[in-house]
């Protein structure tokens, strides 16, 4: 029997089949792509409702930090002045599970503005500005809660028994030097940091004199005077504000070279002065002396910045010492300076524009002499002449009247000679075997 061909209906169920057989594959990776947009798409539905549940969470935290410091603000201004002024306080709240802190301050200021004025002398501090700032665990990106009010004291809240005290503390620019810790210690203690205007107003203190102020800031801030740690006297006026003004920046050093001339060598020669000191009209007037022995080139000590030179000369007499008789005249002008200028600059070691000369009387005396030198303050040097009766550094500051004593041989000869030549001096001959008096120089 011959082969039965195929049905039509037949041939459409094969070619159906052979069709879903080829797309089996292609339908998983349908079926799994589909899955994953439906997982990405639920996990984005997730983070949506997750995101606003924190953001409500930290909105209703805020919330409450909010009524935290109207609270805050509330019990302080219900505080007697006494506790109010120069408040600072801080502590930990917990509220519904969540961790606040509270940190409360009252500052005096002395005008409706907000601002401490500490140049000004006015009768009494005028107004009270109380900060309250609130925060809280897992803050996040949001910020801190802070709330400020203005206390006015009632009239005569001070009476002759209490004032203020006012505290301006500025760097050599004149600007106000703020974040410097200050410390009252007295009848009342505070401590306190200056504000971005070097300023710290203190109020309802008891009046009197017997308090100390006290600040520092390592390793080289100094006043004008050369103080590094301050240690300031001050007092109270009743019903007034006391104003204290005080200069303190970063300091520096100035290095300067003394020098001599001699007619027998013609030419600079290193001399080391005793001691040398400068000078500026800031402040009222700076002087710093400091000893230089046996050195030509010396550093100063941590000097103020002044923004302008101050002026280096060799002196015979440290500060402390008794000066030189008013007779005693000032230096004529010398072809090379007496003094030099140099300024200084926060945080360095510069050097002076030039050297400092000083007069040299040129002693030449017998080979092996010990020569003592006195000055009018009584600063003495000693030194030995050399093979040829020089003294090896023939320098001394200047002055009319040195006092030369030279012992030779078991005896000693004095003399009062003049040191006023800054150049060249002739030699001043000593004759010291005419020396009668027995020993040798005191």
């Amino acid at each position: 029997m011959p082969p039965r061909r195929p049905t039509r209906a037949r041939a459409l169920r094969c070619a159906l089949s052979r069709v879903a057989r080829a797309q089996d594959g292609s339908f998983l990776v349908e079926t799994l792509a589909s899955a994953l947009i439906i997982v990405v798409v639920g996990l984005g539905v997730l983070e949506t409702i997750d995101r606003s549940s924190r953001l409500g969470g930290q909105q209703e935290a805020q919330a409450i930090a909010g009524n935290i410091a109207q609270s805050e603000q509330d019990q302080v201004r219900a505080l007697p002045l006494a506790q109010q002024s120069n408040l600072r306080r801080s502590y930990p709240l917990d509220v519904d599970g969540h961790s606040y802190t509270i940190d409360s301050r009252a500052d005096w200021i002395t005008d409706a503005t907000g601002a401490a004025n500490c140049t000004t002398n006015i009768a009494s501090a005028d107004y009270l500005k109380v900060s309250t700032r609130v925060t809280w665990a897992n803050m996040g990106t949001r910020k801190p809660v802070t709330l400020e009010s203005l206390i006015t004291p009632g009239v005569r809240s001070f009476g002759s028994g209490q004032g203020s005290l006012a505290v301006q503390v500025t760097d050599r620019n004149g600007n106000g030097l703020s974040g410097l810790a200050l410390g009252l210690s007295g009848t009342a203690t505070r401590s306190e940091t200056t504000s971005a205007s070097g300023c710290v107003l203190w109020g309802y203190l008891p009046a009197g004199g017997g308090y100390t102020l006290g600040f520092s800031r390592p390793p080289d801030y100094v006043t004008p005077g050369g103080q590094q740690v301050v240690s300031k006297p001050v007092a109270v006026v009743g019903d007034q504000t006391s104003n204290v003004a005080l200069q303190y920046d970063r300091g520096g050093y100035l290095t300067t070279r003394f020098v001599t001339r001699t007619a027998q060598y013609g030419t600079d020669l290193p001399t080391s002065p005793g001691f040398a000191h400068v000078t500026h009209s800031g402040a009222g007037g700076v002087t710093r002396s400091w000893a230089v022995t046996g050195t030509s080139t010396t550093t100063s000590p941590l000097l103020f910045p002044f923004t302008s030179a101050y002026t280096v000369q060799a002196d015979s007499c440290s500060a402390s010492a008794v000066p030189p008789s008013p007779e005693e005249p000032s230096p004529p002008t010398p072809a090379a300076p007496a003094t030099v200028t140099g300024s200084v600059t926060p945080g360095m070691t510069s050097s002076t524009s030039t050297v400092v000369r000083i007069p040299s009387p040129n002693i030449r005396v017998l080979d092996g002499a010990i020569v003592r030198v006195t000055t009018g303050c009584g600063t003495v040097y000693r030194r030995t002449t050399d093979a040829e009766g020089y003294l090896p550094d023939p320098g001394f500051p200047y002055t009319r009247t040195l006092a030369v004593c030279v012992s030779l041989r078991g005896r000693q000869h004095q003399e009062v000679v003049s040191n006023t030549n800054f150049n060249m001096s002739a030699d001043t001959y000593i004759d010291a075997t005419t020396a009668t008096t027995a020993g040798t120089c005191p």
